[in-house]
């Protein structure tokens, strides 16, 4: 407080806040200043205490209370000091500026009673008698925001440096436009050679793009979309186009006037190679490719959709499948298979039209669509010109190999609209090829349906044969020639199916064969056997006989094989010599010393083993001295060749003599006439089975024959 000159009043001044004036009263003499005052701070945002002479807090106003949270009391009766500001330090400043008060505010932070610290400035104003004010001004809010303010453009600043976006901000005022170094980098050019003209970003835009690109803007500048979105293609500085996504969002004042535009700018082209990648590889085959199965489906789709509106439209689906493609895999490893199915696919690209599709749907299997033929000859030429085609080898690793295919033939059909179906028939075309030797090409008809569906129904009864017990076991007499003797008995398989009778092994045993179920089936036959003939030598101890069992080649090939027989022998307890396990001469022929491996265990055990339709096959003489082979069964078909006239049996002869001298036994099967018994005894054959002796028995019948023969 200051003395004016004028004897009429005196004037009360704050000090300067940020280098303006602070407000001020003018109060006429005569009146009481303290209650003047005390009337003018309390409705003041300011804190405002008033202290006596001796420095102790007597009077505040509201505003003290309100912000700090303190009751008038404590800090009138308690020393106000020392509760708001916990510092020794600070309250010794504070009392030295009460007594000599500062030019200007002092900034103090000051401790509410909830212990919340506030960010305050402080001036002081002492009286002529001694006593003073205090006056608080809280800048908490200030210091938050000018913090916040600060923090913003501290963290646009490192935005946009770090970010991978490019930013961009269009003035729509002044029309310039500013581009961040990033903007500028994606498009390949340094910060100093694009200008600041929203034409300078439009004119690189794609000619197929860029009215499109305008368009939205503009759209969204006017307010009919809530932001801008755009993709689009851009040229790069290196002459190439990328793909580019823009971003934004406008800015407007306060009578909603468009002011500015400000955004991103993101290259998309390596996301976009990524999605045309991810697209390919899902429609493509990863080693060849070729079209997969579900872009065939789709193209297939296509063309029945042609169909349906053009009546005179054609097309065609070859299924391709490569014969014995297991024993080139096996036989030189996996990789060189890959090599041929590579050098296959591009022979069949090269075969057909650019317009048509050549997939590979999965393993060794390829299918080809011809598209919008001329007519349904047309796809018998392709197949030709793909046999002839494969007539010439294939060279891995300078080893020519000669690759034969099976191909089935499927055409529209008008009844037909699905994708599926056209694949299911050729697929049934090409198997009937492979059954008819393969190498070949089949058209599908409507005859092959009905055989598939039989045999998918003759396969669903084969499963569940197994889980039902449905199969039974026959056993044909073997005889011994020097003395007519009954040797031992083949075992032979039967099913008793639930609606087609009792079917012979021709009938079911090549489907088991394929699906693998010749697996269980084959283990069930190999225990049924043996507990059958431990109950025959149980009931006739006397005699020792044998049993013979099949064994496919698969079986041979299963690793699990010698255990499961192991285990059959010592759950019946039966001799192991007394089991014979015979097998056809392809065996081993894919993976001979695997099989060498396994029947040298089984021998091993004392079983003996028996080579089955000799000389019908492609046996050489080292392939029979290479398998541990115990006994030689002549086919019936060389027996048929022993007649009532004097010519000599010669196959039948060699044969014999083949095995006599490898120290074998043999065997002749299909004996009908007792005149081949004679001629068989002659060429010094050891045991013949056949109608002769004996048909094929039930379990009964065996038991009554045993019977027969030792009964006293």
């Amino acid at each position: 407080m200051e003395q004016d000159d004028s004897p009429l009043s005196f004037q009360l001044r704050w000090p300067m806040v940020n280098g303006q004036t602070g407000h001020g009263f003018d109060f006429p003499l005569g009146t009481d200043p303290y209650d003047l005052l005390r009337g003018v701070c309390a409705r003041l945002p300011l804190l405002v205490l008033f202290y006596d002479n001796e420095g102790h807090i007597h009077s505040l106003n509201q505003e003290v209370t309100t912000q700090l949270g303190w009751d008038t009391g404590d800090l009138i009766t308690g020393d106000f000091l020392s509760q708001c500001f916990p510092d020794l330090e600070t309250q010794r400043q504070m009392r030295y500026w009460m007594i000599h008060p500062p030019n200007g505010w002092q900034e103090v932070p000051v401790h509410g009673a909830d212990g919340q610290v506030l960010e305050m400035i402080w001036a002081f104003v002492r009286f002529p008698n001694g006593a003073g004010l205090i006056c608080g001004y809280n800048i908490t809010d200030m210091k938050l925001t000018q913090a916040a303010l600060l923090e913003t453009s501290d963290r646009y600043t490192l935005l946009t440096r770090s970010i991978n976006d490019g930013i961009w901000d269009w003035n729509l005022t002044t029309n310039e436009t500013f581009y961040s170094a990033r903007w500028k980098n994606i498009l390949g050019y340094q910060h100093d050679e694009i200008g600041n003209h929203i034409d300078d970003w439009f004119k690189r835009i794609h000619p197929q793009d860029v009215e499109r690109v305008k368009l939205n803007l503009m759209l969204h500048i006017r307010g009919q979309t809530p932001h801008f979105h755009q993709e689009f293609r851009i040229l790069h500085r290196n002459g190439a186009y990328r793909w580019a996504l823009a971003r934004g969002l406008v800015l407007r004042d306060a009578h909603g006037n468009a002011r500015r535009v400000a955004g991103s700018l993101t290259d998309l082209t390596e996301h976009r190679l990524a999605e045309a990648q991810l697209l390919y590889d899902a429609l493509h085959d990863s080693l060849t490719g070729l079209a997969n199965r579900t872009l065939l489906f789709d193209r297939i789709e296509q063309a029945t959709r042609h169909a349906r509106r053009r009546s005179d439209y054609k097309f065609a689906i070859l299924f391709i499948d490569i014969d014995r493609f297991k024993v080139i895999n096996d036989s030189l490893g996996h990789s060189c298979g890959d090599l041929i199915l590579i050098e296959l696919a591009n022979r069949l690209t090269r075969i057909v039209r650019a317009d048509d599709t050549v997939a590979r749907i999965g393993g060794d299997e390829f299918v080809i669509l011809l598209d919008d033929i001329s007519d349904n000859t047309d796809p018998l030429g392709v197949c030709d010109r793909i046999l002839s085609e494969l007539n010439k080898p294939f060279v891995v690793n300078d080893q020519p190999i000669a690759l034969r295919v099976s191909i089935g033939v499927a055409t529209r059909l008008a009844s037909i609209e699905k994708a599926e179906n056209y694949l299911r028939n050729a697929d049934i075309a090409m198997y009937r090829a492979k059954l008819a030797g393969g190498n070949r090409y089949q058209v599908f008809s409507e005859d092959m349906h009905l055989m598939a569906r039989d045999r998918l129904s003759l396969e669903i009864g084969l499963r569940q044969a197994i889980e039902r017990d449905e199969f039974t076991l026959f056993y044909q007499p073997i005889y011994r020639l020097r003395d007519n003797a009954l040797y031992g008995f083949e075992a032979l398989i039967r099913w008793q199916h639930p609606t087609q009778g009792l079917l012979l092994p021709d009938r079911f045993i090549p489907l088991a064969e394929e699906t693998g179920l010749i697996l269980p089936i084959g283990d069930w036959v190999i225990w049924r056997a043996c507990r059958d003939l431990q109950y025959w030598h149980e009931q006739f101890p006397q005699c020792e006989l044998s049993v013979n069992v099949n064994l496919s080649n698969r079986q041979v090939m299963h690793p699990a094989l010698v255990e499961q027989v192991l285990a059959a022998l010592e759950q019946t307890q039966i001799p192991p010599h007394c089991l014979h396990l015979e097998m056809t001469e392809s065996v081993g022929i894919d993976q001979p010393d695997q099989v060498r491996q396994t029947l040298c265990q089984l021998k091993a055990q004392g079983i003996k083993l028996s080579l089955d339709d000799f000389g019908t096959g492609y046996s050489s003489l080292s392939y029979l001295t290479h398998l541990p082979i115990d006994i030689l069964k002549v086919d019936r078909s060389f027996v048929k060749l022993i007649t009532e006239t004097d010519q000599r049996p010669l196959v039948v002869d060699a044969i014999v003599s083949l095995a006599k001298g490898l120290a074998l036994e043999v065997v002749a099967e299909g004996v009908e006439h007792p005149y081949q018994v004679t001629r068989l005894r002659e060429l010094g054959c050891d045991y013949v089975q056949g109608y002769y002796f004996s048909r094929p028995l039930t379990t009964e019948q065996v038991a009554a024959l045993l019977a027969q023969i030792h009964t006293p």
